[in-house]
């Protein structure tokens, strides 16, 4: 009975492949249970090296040599085995459960600009101009978390273990399978998230507690929420209007001057002031499908009576004349 060096060698490697998360389903079952086999000991190289002496100093009280017997020898060989599998526990417990930070990969959009990703999960994100995406490390561990400020619509792959979960500042979008589209860029007024296909949770987290927003919005209902007030709305919606961004179709359902402005900012990469004070409390509904920014102006001044003046790429919106 004994453990050679090369069975230790190799118990050592599996151990690195298990941190690594590259252990097979079996692997992770071996280890585990040799793991849960031992006692939690206390945190202490002191504790290690007694635990040591005392095996040791117990090997020769209860069996004194006597020549070289078997028994003592299967004895001793125990020992050491006692030994060793104290010292690789101590390694797993200093080395495997050490926690291993966090890191983040960014990706980010500019004015005017989309991209679409593919998550390693395999969902996809195509991300809104003025968007900013952050993945963590441990992203599919326990579970698919990702941050996300701006305007992007999510088509996430269905795996009912492993929840996805999009942080947009202290709310929190919950889906195990579906198509929404979430808007949230810093500064907006309130957070939206329209649903397209299957269904979401949306939660808010502050100081440790979880309040539900919405157990479930579905196709074609959109959920606003105001950080400011902490008022929340459902609402029917058509989402493919919403998410009509992606085809260069911009949707405005009851927007003021200045919403409509920021947006035609955004997507136009251009910087829009707005100067006067509206008479009226001037909001529109209007639909633009993939009209150059000169038109969109025409449009809007058609439909709300404003004027505009063009310098390069600053243009100034009189509101004073809205109806």
């Amino acid at each position: 009975m004994g453990t050679s060096s090369s069975d230790k060698a190799a118990l050592l490697a599996l151990l690195e492949k298990y941190r690594a998360g590259g252990c097979t389903p079996e692997e992770t079952a071996r280890i585990q249970a040799w793991f849960d086999s031992f006692e939690e000991l206390p945190d202490s190289g002191e504790v290690k090296t007694a635990a040591d002496e005392v095996v040791v100093n117990t090997m020769h009280t209860l069996f004194p040599r006597r020549g070289g017997s078997i028994r003592y020898i299967m004895l001793s060989a125990a020992a050491v085995l006692v030994v060793a599998l104290t010292s690789l526990l101590f390694i797993y417990r200093f080395y495997m459960k050490a926690p291993v930070p966090v890191t983040y990969s960014s990706f980010t959009t500019g004015n005017g600009e989309r991209k679409k990703l593919t998550l390693p999960d395999g969902s996809t994100l195509t991300m809104n101009g003025g968007s900013t995406l952050r993945i963590p490390s441990n992203f599919g561990d326990s579970a698919r978390e990702l941050v996300f400020t701006g305007q992007g619509t999510f088509d996430v792959k269905q795996n009912s273990k492993q929840p996805f979960i999009v942080h947009t500042g202290d709310v929190r979008t919950v889906v195990l399978g579906t198509a929404f589209d979430v808007k949230a860029y810093p500064g907006d007024k309130a957070l939206q998230v329209a649903v397209l296909n299957g269904k979401v949770r949306i939660e808010k987290q502050e100081q440790g507690h979880t309040e539900v927003l919405a157990p479930g919005v579905t196709k074609n209902q959109l959920l606003t929420y105001e950080a400011t007030s902490g008022k929340h709305e459902l609402k029917p919606c058509k989402a493919d209007e919403i998410a009509g961004w992606q085809q260069n179709k911009l949707f405005f359902d009851q927007a003021s001057l200045e919403e409509i402005a920021v947006i035609l900012g955004r997507q136009y990469n251009t910087h829009i002031t707005l100067a006067g004070k509206a008479k009226h409390n001037c909001r529109y509904t209007l639909q633009l499908k993939n009209e150059p920014l000169d038109k969109a102006l025409v449009l809007l001044q058609q439909l709300s009576g404003i004027s505009y003046v063009v310098n390069n790429n600053e243009i100034k919106i009189n509101i004073s004349s809205c109806e």
